[in-house]
């Protein structure tokens, strides 16, 4: 997706700095009737330009023609009502004109002191326009002159206007790379904000330009959490529906999206232009900027023609109100384009790339991001239509301006450059070696750069170089390369939160670790201070930037967190670094009779690494969309819940096309089959597919099957064997008990949750678990005693099983949910909703976490390659393994095979031979129960190995 794109999305709540022009003081001579004036100026200050342009503008003339009708042409209130008209202008981005009014009135406010106030907010006004003009210095001495103004008279300002300018200053701070200085002055107009009677509510702007300020730095995690925060705090103050608060909800979603969590940022970006319309009465171009943004979200999640849909719908008011060439607009387009890509229409996707780059070649100055992503989507939909002569000029373009624009490693250079290499290589344009070779050097810068800071906003830009250089290896037979750039590629998230937590840990209990970990932390920070310079100057060029002196400065950070890392062990290096497995390393973990495959998904292809005891294989798989279109016959059936909507069909062509005759050859002896598998696979289970075409004959009677998270390295232990002699359980958690205590935190959540079925069958599994495992040492917490705080005191030992039966929720089912959940009852300060982040917290050293809950690895998508949220909680706590289930599953059967397949491991089975024994028991009726023989019904259920 285009990079410019989304970092306008994130700054939306930043461009709508707020402005208090409101008068201060009136001329009170008694000789005029002024009711008039002042209810349009009262409406003017109500009204926001973002809502409705044209109206605001009219409203700010009418106002000035109306102080005009009854002050003569030097009075203040004529000054007032013509700075009405400037912020108008301003808004309307025509910044020259606006800023020749500002300056006519400034004199004449400040020689009143009775409308010293209306000076400021002049001053303000004039700082605003330049900053938008790139005149930072100018527009920071100036915020930093009002601050001294409200500052030297305490108890006679206006707190609300001293508030928007103590914003008004972070915004200058952060355009001059002060992150700790705009984010102390914008905690303080928060702080400020936060005490008056009433709270403004421009302090939801404030918060969400907080957000911004902290991504923009690259403390992702930290940004999202601030947003999560405010939303809460700043919705009891103003009120949770009030329409500022859309700018929360949009940055948030956001900066989801920018980190490839486009599931959970739907919920937040659906809420942000639905409140966005609700106050405008219908849509208006800003709600239509969040619907493109949706539509981006839905792209990301797969959804390519229902992006196209709210494309549709929103761009033409966007054009009407805009007009088709505005930024908006032409974001849309680049919106569409993508989606066109991603759904074949190439032909199509061309001409709209090439009018759209002759438009930002028109309209924006040299060194402007856009220029070269414009280039990009060229070359993107020219490689679509094996038009390799222009897509090969349009990255060569790329490249050229990015090399002008950005320091030799940057991600945004690095992408462009692996762009151009893979146009090259499918063009067979140079010759092959020189094409590995000089892969490989793009290979090491970039992982170079993910490795300074996993989990960064930067780190996130470079993921789809991975997969065009696993592919690019992989066609001209770099083996070793191509399965070392495989796992970058299937790399997500999740895995670098995993990695993040684990090293805090491990310095929480390594004092000369921790020391270490600090001060590499200080030094990220400069680095994002550093970066967050340039990628300014990429939206607003300046000619005297001195690119050639902040790339030293780079260069000498950078080597100084190299130095940092070589200092250290290897074992605490590798809690920093990310280092992947060799192909020998992955043949060396896998036993006799098993195997293991990683599947990878690059885009229109699948890259596939298998190993097993007679030797290994890479293949690519070209046709993804098919296989795409496989998956999704198969999710068809499962989400429509019925047994006779199986597609026999589908499951024999998905195991033929993952598993081409070679490689189906190979599995002919196997046992035990690992599977590591992102992208749509991530959200399918393997034993459900067909080898032998033949109805009734699964993967699973074959050979077990579990999931791996990563590559293993080397010879792999066995999980799940020895002892296990405790169980630890919570459930029989019943919907309308709990959704009525919940009413009092959150009433849409409590009907949604009253709504959710019964488990009849809950207790009765937590019961048949205890006399499963055959031990004294059972800890069953049962309707209301299944609490979070239950759990947290519970003694769960290594070694034990921790089994919950009880509804498993994902983000957006009800409002206020963004993250899944596991449903206990609520009680104290606990909500009853068992997070990834809070079970993350804790520490939970279980051999097996079962999970019988619906949907419980649920919603594996883009943002979820290989786990969900849950799954990966509990790995944070210390888990060796979790069972977990892939869609709704029917609690009589979630029994019988969590209840078996832990009485197979008492027995001496590893878990994944357990689980594949309980599943041909629940299949044949062996336990005495109704045969169930539909993978609908006995498939969901996986197991997941850290």
């Amino acid at each position: 997706m285009v990079r410019g794109e989304i970092d306008r999305a994130v700054r939306l709540a930043c461009a709508a700095v707020a402005l208090s022009c409101s008068a201060t003081a009136w001329a009170q001579d008694g000789t005029v009737d002024r009711r008039r004036l002042d209810a349009l100026t009262a409406q003017f200050d109500a009204a926001t330009a973002d809502a409705d342009p044209a109206g605001y503008r009219a409203l700010a003339n009418e106002t000035l023609a109306e102080a005009k009708r009854l002050y003569p042409a030097d009075h203040p209130e004529v000054a007032l009502g013509e700075l009405h008209v400037g912020m108008a202008l301003a808004f309307a981005g025509e910044m020259d004109a606006a800023l020749a009014i500002v300056d006519r009135v400034i004199p004449r406010l400040e020689a009143d002191p009775a409308y010293r106030g209306s000076w400021r907010n002049a001053l303000g006004a004039r700082a605003y326009i330049l900053n938008f003009k790139g005149e930072h210095d100018a527009a920071l001495a100036l915020n930093e002159r009002l601050i001294a103004d409200y500052e030297a008279l305490p108890n006679g300002r206006n707190e609300r206007d001293y508030a928007t300018t103590l914003s008004n200053l972070a915004a200058s701070y952060l355009e001059h790379g002060r992150l700790d200085d705009a984010l102390a002055r914008n905690r303080q107009a928060i702080d400020l904000a936060l005490t008056l009677d009433p709270v403004p509510a421009d302090v939801a702007i404030w918060n969400a330009n907080r957000t911004v300020y902290l991504y923009s730095a690259g403390r992702t995690e930290e940004a999202i959490a601030t947003a999560q925060d405010a939303i809460a705090r700043v919705g009891t103050a103003i009120g949770a529906d009030h329409p500022m608060m859309a700018n929360l909800y949009a940055n948030l979603g956001a900066i989801l999206l920018r980190v490839s969590r486009p599931h959970d940022a739907m919920p937040m970006i659906r809420r942000a232009y639905e409140l966005t319309e609700r106050a405008n009465g219908g849509p208006n171009q800003n709600s239509a900027a969040m619907r493109v943004q949706f539509a981006q979200a839905l792209i990301r999640a797969g959804r390519d023609a229902d992006a196209i849909a709210f494309l549709d719908a929103a761009t033409p008011i966007i054009d009407a109100q805009l007009g088709a060439q505005s930024d908006r607009a032409l974001v849309a387009r680049d919106t569409r384009l993508i989606a066109l890509l991603n759904t074949g229409h190439g032909a199509e996707a061309e001409p709209l790339a090439q009018a759209l780059l002759g438009i930002r070649d028109a309209r924006l100055p040299e060194g402007h991001r856009d220029r070269a992503n414009a280039r990009d989507n060229l070359a993107k939909a020219a490689f679509v239509n094996a038009d390799w002569t222009t897509a090969e000029r349009a990255a060569a373009e790329a490249v050229a301006l990015r090399g002008r624009m950005l320091p030799p490693e940057h991600p945004d250079l690095l992408v462009a450059r692996a762009m151009l290499l893979r146009v090259q290589d499918r063009a067979d344009s140079r010759p092959a070696a020189d094409l590995v070779t000089e892969a490989r050097a793009l290979f090491g810068a970039l992982t170079l750069n993910a490795n300074l800071a996993r989990g960064s906003a930067q780190a996130e830009r470079q993921r789809p170089a991975y997969r065009w250089l696993a592919e690019l290896f992989a066609r001209r037979g770099a083996v070793e390369d191509a399965f070392e750039a495989q796992q970058w590629a299937a790399r997500s998230s999740l895995d670098d939160a995993l990695a993040i937590v684990e090293s805090e840990r491990a310095a929480t209990a390594e004092l000369d670790f921790a020391a270490t970990v600090a001060r590499r932390r200080q030094l990220l920070v400069a680095r994002q201070g550093l970066e967050a310079k340039l990628d300014a100057n990429l939206t607003r060029p300046d000619a005297a930037f001195d690119l050639a002196g902040l790339t030293r400065e780079l260069d000498d950070n950078r080597q100084a967190i190299a130095d940092l890392d070589a200092g250290l062990p290897a074992a605490q290096r590798a809690r920093l670094v990310f280092t992947p497995s060799t192909l020998a390393q992955f043949a060396g973990a896998t036993s006799p009779r098993s195997a293991s495959v990683m599947f990878t998904d690059l885009g229109p292809s699948w890259l596939a690494t298998m190993a097993t005891d007679a030797g290994t294989r890479q293949y690519l798989i070209p046709d993804g969309a098919r296989l795409a279109g496989l998956v999704a016959r198969l999710r068809a059936a499962i989400d429509g819940s019925a047994a006779s909507d199986f597609d026999p069909a589908a499951a024999a062509a998905l195991y033929a096309g993952l598993f081409p005759r070679d490689a189906d050859v190979m599995l002919k002896d196997t046992e035990r089959l690992a599977v590591i598998a992102n992208g749509s696979l991530g959200a399918l289970p393997f034993g459900m597919l067909m080898p032998e075409g033949k109805r009734g004959a699964y993967l699973i009677d074959r050979m077990a099957i579990s999931r791996l998270v990563r590559a293993p390295r080397g010879e792999r232990a066995e999980t799940g064997t020895g002892a296990i002699d405790t169980l630890v359980a919570l459930g029989g958690v019943e919907g309308r008990r709990t959704g009525e205590r919940m009413a009092m935190r959150s009433s849409g959540g409590a009907r949604a949750i009253v709504d959710l079925p019964d488990l009849p069958d809950a207790e009765r599994e937590l019961g048949a678990l205890a006399e499963a495992l055959g031990t004294g040492s059972n800890h069953l917490l049962i309707g209301d005693h299944a609490t979070e705080a239950s759990l947290r005191a519970a003694a769960v030992p290594p070694g034990s099983v921790l089994a919950f039966a009880t509804h498993g929720l994902l983000p957006g089912e009800f409002d206020g949910l963004d993250e899944p959940a596991l449903l206990l009852n609520p009680a104290g300060e606990d909500d009853g909703l068992l997070t990834p982040s809070e079970i993350g917290a804790l520490s939970l050293p279980a051999r097996l976490v079962i999970l019988s809950a619906c949907n419980s690895a649920g919603a594996a998508g883009v943002d979820r390659p290989q786990l969900s949220g849950l799954v990966q909680g509990f790995f944070l706590a210390g888990a060796t393994e979790v069972m977990a289930s892939h869609w709704p599953v029917r609690d009589d059967v979630a029994r019988r095979l969590s209840v078996s397949t832990v009485r197979g491991m008492r027995d001496g089975e590893t878990s994944a031979e357990a689980l594949r024994a309980a599943i041909l028991t629940v299949r044949k009726g062996n336990d005495g129960e109704a045969r169930i023989d539909s993978p609908v019904l006995w498939a969901p259920f996986e197991l997941f190995s850290g």
